[in-house]
């Protein structure tokens, strides 16, 4: 097993940490604080500037206009991007890999409009009285000649700012328990989708979260996404991708902060020395590092067996870099703030606040850290020694 990264893997890396450094680092005080209330002018800056560097598309299939690379190199990229507690727009939520199956008139209506950057898409599985429990969920979508109708309560809609559609899922035969669920395309301006409420969230950066409401919503027959029935396990395999793609933003944030960090320790005068001259501090700084370079290996091995197996082989591994690398993610962050004492509270000054928010919101995205341990403890105890 080889993990040195390639030639190709270095330079995108530089790139995308040439962006960081030089278009948003320097600026990013001076933007809102969501991607929401970004000037229309800030977001072409800065989608053209990624162009030009060669950061967009990156795991969407060449067939497609895309570059067609791997998962480790969108956890690189994510990592780089994941320095800067603004939000940067221009990346693609890359749509589920069931779209590329898609029929034609469902990939001209909701797939290429997303890859070329006019819309974007959101989702909602999770319901007031089911989370983890995809299962659970009891909207219910019945079929009526040529349409399904969908009824039901959503929580948590994401995704939804600058969102044409949202894949919803729902029961379409409750006999069958899980495999009775289906995905449905639900165009947001159709009758009976209704926005409930919003919900704010604890991250300031991530905005306003959506509880949704489904009164009769009519959605044609060819809106159904994959097979009906086949809803978890399309959930569940794009929920493995969330879950790797959260270790690349635990990585860039803990790098960050460790910088931050050290800068701080190196220049701080206390007490006839510098502050980094203090074992306790010492101490800190090395915890720190050794949850780094946790965090980046279990990471960078999870993207290499998705890359070399897909992401069902990798199950495992991507429960484990959710519930290991979020924690981790978390301890660095606390750890590089208590090391600059009052002033990591300062939330314009330093991104050790929206860092935390981001990540303490991640132990409960895309299944909890408990629901993790779950799924290692399944797969541990039906091991051989």
């Amino acid at each position: 097993m080889d993990l040195e990264l390639t030639e190709d893997q270095l330079d995108l890396q530089r790139r995308a940490r040439e962006f960081v450094d030089t278009d948003v680092l320097p600026h990013y005080r001076s933007w809102p604080v969501t991607v929401a209330e970004y000037s229309p002018e800030l977001v072409a800056t800065l989608k053209e500037r990624q162009k030009d560097l060669g950061l967009t598309n990156l795991i969407v299939p060449k067939e497609y206009g895309g570059q067609g690379l791997g998962a480790m190199e969108d956890a690189l990229v994510l990592a780089e991007f994941s320095r800067s507690p603004r939000r940067i727009p221009g990346t693609i939520f890359a749509p589920w890999p069931v779209m590329y199956d898609a029929a034609d008139p469902i990939k001209e209506k909701y797939l290429y409009p997303v890859l070329e950057g006019k819309t974007g898409w959101s989702m909602c599985f999770t319901e007031p009285g089911a989370g983890s429990d995809l299962a659970g969920i009891k909207t219910t979508a019945v079929r009526k000649g040529d349409h399904w109708v969908i009824n039901g309560r959503k929580m948590w809609r994401t995704g939804h700012q600058g969102a044409s559609y949202t894949a919803v899922a729902a029961v379409t035969d409750a006999s069958k328990g899980a495999r009775g669920i289906s995905i449905f395309l639900v165009d947001n301006d159709t009758p009976g989708f209704e926005k409930a409420r919003d919900i704010p969230v604890l991250s300031r950066t991530w905005g306003i979260e959506e509880e949704v409401a489904l009164d009769n919503v009519v959605v044609p027959a060819e809106n159904l996404l994959g097979e009906e029935g086949g809803g978890f396990q399309i959930a569940q395999h794009q929920f493995n991708r969330f879950r790797l793609r959260l270790g690349g933003l635990a990585l860039g944030m803990s790098e960050r902060s460790q910088q931050l960090a050290v800068d701080y320790a190196r220049s701080r005068e206390v007490f006839g020395g510098k502050l980094g001259d203090n074992q306790a501090i010492q101490w800190m700084l090395t915890d720190n590092h050794y949850d780094i370079e946790s965090i980046r290996w279990n990471t960078y091995y999870a993207a290499w067996m998705v890359d070399r197996g897909g992401y069902s082989a990798a199950r495992v591994q991507a429960s484990m870099v959710k519930a290991y690398c979020i924690d981790a993610g978390l301890r660095v962050v606390d750890r590089s703030m208590q090391v600059l004492g009052g002033r990591g509270l300062a939330i314009e000054d330093y991104p050790f606040g929206d860092f935390y928010a981001q990540l303490r919101m991640c132990k409960q995205m895309e299944g909890s850290t408990e629901i993790m341990k779950i799924v290692m403890a399944r797969d541990i105890l039906g091991k051989k020694f």
